[in-house]
């Protein structure tokens, strides 16, 4: 195999072996051993949901609306059709809008990053030499406020905002992709210690919008200081009808739907744990989806296996799951195998699992294949794709027709 192929696996591996987090309610122990005090903050989850396309509107002088691709015009005519490079970006502009996970002090928190397009002039008197670059701003906010931003039950044709309440606000202009999220992470890390203070909030004002057949929602974004006043005018239901007034940007329903949903899914509700065989372990269960779903695998399997200490005869496939996945990121894929094994015995309870369940079968396809099975891997892929998990059928294309032909000139 060229290298070309093993960079696909090695691509498809970290896209696919993402479980839904099914988790069951727990608490961690804040009272145990060190174990249960790694908390490991220093570490941003990989981006959870995006927005990459919405349209930005905004009322012109005259009266009328305009509107530009990921961009808020400006007010004027004159000055939207100006070809300086510093009026081309608008009001207000983004690349992507993203949402991350992080862990402060065993609390759940989301990170938003917005990138957008950046630039200064070399001589700014003069209007010359215009460098453009990419900046990003960040919000980290407590995860719990996500159900605010789209209630389950989406309050159609009502203006509202939330306050996000930032934990921690920062810009890094000219950013470096490699050196993003140490940045994001040692600003977080600092107001932790107290070395600095948070001065900045963010309202985030929504709209959703049903007209027949049609749903959107508006959204803005609203930097503000970290004043009560100030956050309470944007906040105040009776001040949400001007928040739209002038500009917003809009995208169809099931783009900001998923947004917020997809970053709930790795929300983990927490309740205090009783000093039980079964609270315990899914206090430690629980513990290692959570530092699974930061990329912390080498924790996520200690804590994994200490589950499971305590309750071996446990009849939970996706702890087996998780702790394959884990070593799979390690390159312990012998063990993955192992714990694949054992997920695959313990058949789902219920309908909703089979699809979590039939993954065992294309991941231990993937962690055979590093072991030099390939007969073993296509075998397993192909009993994937034969339970429904669409994705083995590429591997079965790519890697396994050499496969058949290896046994037939046998």
């Amino acid at each position: 195999m060229n290298r070309k192929d093993f960079q696909i696996v090695t691509f498809f591996i970290a896209l696919l072996v993402w479980l839904t987090p099914m988790v069951l309610t727990a608490q961690q122990d804040n009272n145990c051993d060190d174990q249960d005090q790694l908390v490991n903050y220093s570490i941003l989850s990989p981006v959870q949901s995006s927005i990459t396309k919405a349209t930005g509107w905004a009322m012109q002088n005259n009266g009328k609306w305009v509107s530009s691709p990921n961009r808020i015009p400006f007010t004027d005519d004159k000055t939207n059709k100006s070809t300086d490079p510093n009026r081309k970006l608008g009001q207000d502009n983004f690349i992507s809008l993203e949402l991350r996970k992080i862990m402060i002090k065993d609390v759940q928190y989301n990170v938003l990053i917005k990138k957008y397009h950046d630039g200064v002039y070399e001589f700014p008197i003069l209007h010359e030499n215009w460098k453009d670059f990419v900046s990003l701003d960040y919000y980290v906010f407590n995860s719990e406020l996500l159900s605010k931003l789209l209630p389950k039950e989406i309050p159609f044709n009502k203006k509202y905002a939330v306050n996000l309440n930032a934990f921690a606000r920062g810009t890094i202009k000219n950013f470096d992709p490699k050196r993003e999220e140490d940045m994001i992470v040692a600003d977080v890390q600092r107001i932790m210690y107290g070395e600095s203070v948070n001065d900045w909030n963010l309202a985030f004002a929504v709209f959703p919008i049903k007209n027949g057949d049609k749903e959107v929602v508006r959204f803005k974004l609203i930097k503000t200081f970290r004043k009560d006043y100030l956050v309470s005018y944007f906040t105040a239901p009776d001040n949400w009808d001007k928040l739209f007034d002038r500009s917003f940007y809009e995208v169809p329903l099931h783009v900001f739907k998923s947004f917020i949903r997809n970053a709930e899914e790795y929300f983990i509700p927490i309740k205090p744990v009783v000093d039980s065989t079964d609270s315990l372990y899914l206090s430690y269960y629980n513990q290692g989806v959570l530092k699974y779903q930061m990329g912390d695998y080498p924790t996520a399997i200690e804590l994994f296996v200490k589950s499971l200490s305590i309750n071996p005869d446990v009849q939970n496939f996706l702890i087996y799951s998780y702790l394959g996945n884990a070593r799979s990121k390690m390159h312990l894929y012998n063990d993955a195998i192992g714990d694949y094994d054992k997920a695959l015995e313990l058949k789902p309870k219920t309908i909703l699992d089979y699809a979590d369940w039939t993954k065992n079968y294309y991941n231990r396809g993937v962690a055979k294949y590093f072991m030099d099975d390939l007969n073993g891997a296509c075998h397993d892929w192909r009993k994937a794709l034969e339970m429904g998990f669409g994705p083995a059928h590429d591997y079965i294309t790519k890697f396994c027709q050499e496969e058949e032909h290896d046994i037939k000139k046998k």
